[in-house]
């Protein structure tokens, strides 16, 4: 099978090219970033060719791993040189701009696959891993292409509405949170910090690092191009402000039951029992 990888010098284009070639496959990259592309296909074995359209021209799949924001438009300018034979597979974690797009170039007769890896560039297998599938025109088609290209993985099929809207809160919620709390504590002596702080922090610390050593450009990607970020952010605020205030005041009745009301939500969840134990856990494999 013939890969094209659009924006194979990325990080996760560059997963994507590594993942193709350790399955035996010819692969080509196209990327702006010209020297970069090179370096990537030097490594792994894979060629670069001159262009987008010129990449996709004769492969069998095409790989689109672009910013956010560019992944509409980079659709709309291969789409004319797609053979109806082409399987075209993006991975953008926001999909509601997207979808109609792909809508669009199903109906020329290419098979689409709109996924998004629920995993990060750093992961070296599959097994135990999840992709989210989102419909586009042919569910069980495009179901049975997410399995065959992702062998080991779970694959989760959801609608663009929901995709989207639980991306608001589990990457625009956790990166905003983790974003405020390094601005803070990046104030501070981090080394004193350390010495002090418990097992909370210390795993605090590590998720708002990771955070922080991202592209800036891809997260702030994540939290504008998402229609329902404001609205949860707007949710988190409002709590935040009903719990400092209730520090404030010294309120001690209040905060106990605010704790007691969230406490009974979220204690439904099955992993909530075990929650303590798998904090340990996991600072021991830190």
């Amino acid at each position: 099978m013939k890969v094209a990888v659009i924006g194979g010098a990325g990080r996760m284009g560059r997963w994507f090219v590594r993942h193709f070639i350790n399955q035996g496959e010819e692969v080509v990259i196209s990327d702006t970033r010209r020297s970069e592309a090179e370096s990537v296909a030097k490594s792994t074995g894979a060629k670069v060719a001159e262009n987008n359209p010129r990449a996709v021209e004769k492969a069998d799949l095409v790989v689109v791993s672009t910013p956010i924001e560019a992944t509409p438009s980079l659709l709309e300018e291969i789409s004319p040189a797609l053979r109806s034979s082409v399987t075209v597979m993006e991975i953008s974690s926001l999909k509601s701009k997207v979808v109609p797009v792909l809508e669009r170039i199903a109906e020329l007769g290419v098979k689409t696959v709109s996924v998004h890896p629920l995993f990060g560039p750093g992961v070296q297998r599959l097994a135990g891993e999840r992709v989210a599938l989102i419909p586009i025109s042919d569910p069980g088609s495009e179901l049975r292409s997410a399995r065959r290209l992702f062998p080991e993985a779970e694959i989760v099929v959801v609608d663009v509405e929901e995709h989207d809207r639980a991306m608001a809160l589990t990457l625009s919620l956790s990166h905003f949170l983790n974003i405020a709390f390094a601005s803070v504590v990046a104030e501070e002596d981090l080394n004193v910090l350390k010495k002090l702080g418990g097992t909370t922090f210390a795993l605090q610390l590590v998720l708002a690092e990771a955070v922080m050593t991202e592209d800036p450009d891809l997260y702030a990607s994540i939290q504008m191009g998402n229609l329902y970020t404001v609205e949860c952010l707007e949710r988190f605020m409002e709590r935040a402000g009903m719990l400092e205030e209730h520090v404030a005041r010294k309120d001690v009745r209040a905060f106990s039951q605010f704790y007691a009301d969230i406490r009974s939500s979220i204690s439904k969840d099955r992993d909530f029992a075990v929650a303590y134990e798998r904090m340990y856990r996991a600072l021991d494999a830190l």
